[in-house]
């Protein structure tokens, strides 16, 4: 039998709408020319590939096997007919989601909305705190990115790339107590930590410390910075934040290194660019990548 490399790709896009007239749409062709296609599939590897779970289609066994790796290798294939040379980001348009974690949102969001919509005049953002729903929303939305920290429980279908390293100091307001940023004075005081809502990880400090079996007394927990800043400004609360932050503190608030006797764990953490495989090779996606580098370093 003749094998139709065409018609993998329906595969990439039925696992991902689980609906025939969704994966019409996107193919550009009728809901009867989507059946013929499967049934084709079907028969080439004789397998039903996807069955019918209420109003949705949900892979084989044999189907999962066949798409770990096809996403890849229609990606590479892609490639080859993509010329970065005539891309231009003032040809990009229509509406584009950015989503940040908190410590991102405060710092490095306002100068990436900023950039983008000053180079493509037609876009119109998106931008929104990382939730619960947003890896959801990555896999959902056809330009749509993220920027959070690692680890990040995901799924095959997002793709992660490095950014760089987040690392970590202790804001409090200027005329706090604090006299060192020695670890047994430090936990002589409330902390005030970030939360990143739908991070499996998050207030991975507040972890780190009890981990170590040290008596820390978190007081918030908070995914609003803002919050943050302002309970640290009106109490004596110590704030784990981000050292891009220090950059737009002003005179209300000092800050000190985190304790040198904490492991390498608890001052570093691994920002990443999130956003679905089907986008790993959009010219979008490394503008938005080399920016953001960028920016952080």
């Amino acid at each position: 039998m003749t094998k139709d490399l065409n018609l993998l790709r329906l595969l990439v896009i039925l696992s991902e709408e689980k609906q025939t007239i969704t994966a019409a749409r996107r193919l550009s062709v009728s809901q009867p020319t989507v059946s013929v296609m499967l049934r084709k599939l079907r028969d080439q590897f004789n397998d039903p590939l996807f069955v019918r779970d209420k109003n949705q289609l949900e892979p084989t066994v044999r189907c999962q096997q066949i798409l770990q790796g096809l996403p890849d290798i229609l990606d590479s294939l892609d490639a080859l007919y993509v010329n970065d040379d005539s891309w231009d980001i003032s040809q990009v348009s229509g509406e584009v989601s950015l989503i940040f974690s908190p410590p991102l949102m405060s710092t490095i969001a306002a100068p990436l909305v900023s950039l983008l919509t000053q180079h493509a005049a037609d876009v119109t953002v998106d931008c929104y705190h990382w939730g619960f729903d947003t890896l959801r929303d990555i896999e959902l939305k056809r330009k749509c990115w993220g920027f959070s920290a690692l680890p990040m429980e995901t799924n095959k279908n997002i793709l992660q790339r490095e950014l760089g390293n987040d690392e970590f100091v202790v804001v409090m307001r200027k005329e706090h107590p604090l006299a060192s940023s020695g670890l047994d004075e430090i936990l002589n005081y409330p902390f005030c930590v970030n939360l990143i809502y739908g991070d499996s990880s998050n207030s991975r400090s507040e972890k780190i410390l009890r981990k170590l079996s040290l008596d820390i007394k978190v007081s918030v927990r908070t995914s609003d910075v803002t919050v943050m800043l302002n309970l640290v400004e009106n109490s004596d609360y110590l704030g784990i934040v981000s050292k891009y932050l220090v950059n737009s503190l002003d005179e209300r608030f000092r800050y000190v290194g985190l304790p040198s006797e904490l492991p390498e764990e608890a001052h570093h953490r691994p920002l990443a660019l999130f956003t679905h495989q089907r986008n790993r090779h959009d010219p979008l996606t490394q503008w938005l990548y080399q920016q953001v580098v960028s920016l952080i370093s």
